[in-house]
């Protein structure tokens, strides 16, 4: 089965993507929905500790460590090349649905988000467009979205799905 995914995207850093995603997931979730996100991001990144167990595990050379406890799972894959968006949505099997935020390169449909003061186009090609969300009014024949309409979203969103 192929996973469901949509890309949460705008020009740049701060526009309000994470903002966005935050203010949906909470009300997918109180609608009982498992929702996946995946995050891009352009730099090296680490969220371990220096000294803990699963970071000396991976600085050992180990290709993955997974950290298990009652309620949560983490999975490190230490890597020499950056996996694909295909590849790890392809591991994502039991959500439904994934909120990509930023791959603005990658093929998948989306809604754009456009702030005043830091976007200055829209950056998608509009047949790829679910929707926009801006503090402003754009000329497109497209559905838009205030920044604070967050049910309104997640409801397009559901729609997108045929959930």
């Amino acid at each position: 089965m192929k996973t469901k995914a949509i890309s949460i995207v705008g020009e740049c850093s701060n526009v309000g993507k994470t903002t966005l995603i935050k203010n949906l997931l909470e009300i997918f979730s109180k609608e009982g929905l498992k929702v996946g996100v995946i995050k891009h991001h352009h730099k090296e990144f680490d969220f371990d500790r220096e000294g803990k167990d699963s970071y000396i595990f991976s600085k050992s050379g180990a290709s993955c460590v997974k950290m298990i406890s009652p309620n949560r799972v983490i999975t490190v894959e230490n890597l020499n090349y950056e996996k694909s968006l295909n590849d790890v949505l392809e591991t994502m099997t039991e959500y439904d649905f994934i909120l990509v935020e930023g791959y603005k390169w990658e093929k998948l449909d989306r809604i754009e988000i456009y702030r005043s003061g830091y976007s200055t186009k829209i950056i998608s090609e509009k047949e790829k467009l679910i929707a926009i969300v801006s503090d402003i009014e754009h000329n497109l024949d497209i559905k838009q979205f205030k920044p604070d309409e967050y049910e309104k979203i997640a409801k397009i969103i559901k729609e997108y799905f045929k959930i």
